[in-house]
């Protein structure tokens, strides 16, 4: 049988899906404008799916040390939204954001490029010598 090779763009990110999928990487597909992560013996033709990017923090160590000590995590909602915690937040029954689980909450007024970010793993703990 003669070697198949990718035809197009679409084949070849399909190709690359498949590989990380039978290699462990973590892969997500998208479903109304939201990425989810994806289980690992399935997949569709007719989905949206991207390898998970790397996380990148949502406040950096520099900004931490602007903010209260108090202020233990921060997680970004699905519309964007940035808040802090003095508990650790879960995500709610809806599944649409993050709730407090107990402790305060406040929203955030730091301007942060958060366009690539995976709401669903935005949930950054404040490092402990900041």
């Amino acid at each position: 049988m003669e070697k198949l090779t990718p035809q197009n763009e679409h084949q070849e990110h399909m190709v690359q899906v498949l590989l990380a999928k039978m290699q462990g990487v973590p892969v997500e597909y998208k479903i109304d404008d939201d990425w989810r992560l994806a289980v690992s013996d399935y997949v569709s033709l007719n989905t949206e799916y991207r390898i998970v990017p790397k996380p990148i923090p949502l406040i950096t160590r520099e900004m931490w040390a602007m903010i209260a000590p108090e202020w233990k995590w921060a997680a970004m909602d699905r519309d964007g939204e940035v808040y802090f915690y003095t508990d650790e937040p879960c995500i709610s029954a809806r599944g649409f954001g993050w709730a407090n689980c107990g402790g305060d909450y406040c929203n955030s007024v730091l301007a942060t490029n958060a366009n690539s970010t995976n709401w669903r793993l935005s949930l950054t703990k404040r490092p402990e010598d900041v």
